[in-house]
């Protein structure tokens, strides 16, 4: 990785697109630069996008990290710096040291480099498919922390206690209501029989009342992306398998693409017709 010029900068005006950019960029914890410039550079040139974050690299308000790859060249993956947290407190209106950043933060394990990233595609999927529907809001939107993990019984005995750990927690509002959604990014890397607990562990946290008591809503669904047709299959079959029902969906990420994350893109262990998000 070349290393960052700190001497004989030209001076930088942060614009309300960099503090966005900045405030995004920490919300995700990584991002591409093809998905920065999918939110933020539509309809601008891939060299425009390019300068302005190496300006924003160059002047320390993000990092930026390289994967490497076996052939050809990988596209640079950005983080918060250490200048970009001031700008992150002033634009969420947050006290400056409650954002969660160290240096030490970045330096992340090429998997979960690669997990937080798929994460982030959603996200950046989702916010696109908003822009194109007025009439449907996002509530809220919460990514991977502890703070969303809870344990509930095991129904089988088997183990002291199942766990509740989504990659993100989202409610989007509607004229006809709120619809509130885990989100699981599935890699491809653990076994049916795991992903059958995952089912067995969300259906426990609805069943119990553990999920009513701690957020005050009656229900949910569960969103599961994953990488392929063929382990997309795979997973509706275990979850069938594991009792699931209408309470879980499935998609790929080739099919959330374009825009089309609210549309009849998503498939239930009980339906060979696919559903959209709000139906």
């Amino acid at each position: 990785m070349k290393r960052r010029k700190t001497k004989n900068l030209e001076p930088i005006v942060l614009t309300d697109r960099d503090k966005a950019i900045i405030l995004t960029v920490y919300q995700n914890r990584l991002m591409r630069r093809d998905q920065i410039q999918r939110l933020f550079f539509p309809d601008t040139s891939l060299p425009a996008c390019n300068m302005r974050l190496r300006k924003l690299y160059e002047h320390r308000f993000l990092d930026r990290l390289v994967r490497p790859v076996a052939f050809g060249s990988s596209q640079a993956v950005y983080a918060l710096d250490k200048r970009g947290t001031d700008i992150v407190a002033s634009t969420a209106g947050i006290d400056r040291h409650r954002i969660n950043w160290q240096r030490d933060h970045n330096r992340v394990e090429f998997l979960f480099m690669d997990h937080t990233l798929a994460v982030t595609e959603f996200k950046v999927n989702l916010d696109l498919a908003l822009r194109e529907r007025a009439d449907v809001d996002l509530v809220f939107y919460r990514r991977e922390s502890k703070s969303l993990q809870a344990r509930v019984a095991d129904p089988a005995s088997k183990k002291p206690y199942l766990v509740v750990a989504p990659d993100a927690f989202f409610g989007s509002q509607t004229a006809h209501g709120n619809s509130y959604f885990f989100l699981e990014v599935d890699m491809g890397t653990e076994t049916l029989k795991r992903f059958g607990e995952k089912v067995t562990a969300y259906k426990q946290y609805w069943k119990s009342g553990k999920y009513t008591g701690r957020y005050g809503y009656n229900h949910f669904r569960v969103l599961t992306v994953a990488e392929n047709e063929r382990r997309l299959a795979n997973l509706i079959d275990a979850t069938a398998k594991a009792g699931g029902i209408n309470m879980f969906l499935f998609s790929t990420f080739s099919a959330i693409d374009k825009s089309a994350t609210l549309d009849q893109i998503w498939f239930s262990p009980v339906s060979s017709s696919p559903k959209n998000l709000l139906g």
